[in-house]
């Protein structure tokens, strides 16, 4: 964690990539002067899903703007579903795992 940053730890319906959820000392938060929000999806849609449709779109503008750039670990075509679940069940990527509509 950067010293004054605002970090941001998310979910969704998956999980963590490590099985676990991860745990921050209060202490690394107070000696870097940063904060920390946790966001999980699920919930957040359920609860406000005016506020999660817009935040959604806002996320989904900045990453066509070129704005953010998610890594990638895996990316295979539909059809190949079973080999996606499969990377993630064993641990195998390294970053997001997509399946993309293309041949």
């Amino acid at each position: 964690m950067a010293w004054g940053a605002r970090n941001l730890i998310s979910t969704q319906v998956v999980g963590f990539a490590s099985g676990d959820i991860p745990k921050v000392p209060a202490n690394l938060l107070l000696v870097k002067n940063c904060s920390l929000v946790g966001l999980y999806w699920g919930a957040h849609a359920k609860a406000r899903p005016d506020a999660f449709r817009e935040s959604l779109g806002r996320v989904s503008k900045m990453w066509a703007d070129g704005l953010i750039n998610p890594r990638v670990g895996l990316a295979l075509p539909l059809r190949e579903a079973n080999a996606a679940v499969a990377a993630l069940a064993g641990r195998k990527s390294t970053g997001k795992v997509v399946l993309t509509m293309d041949d």
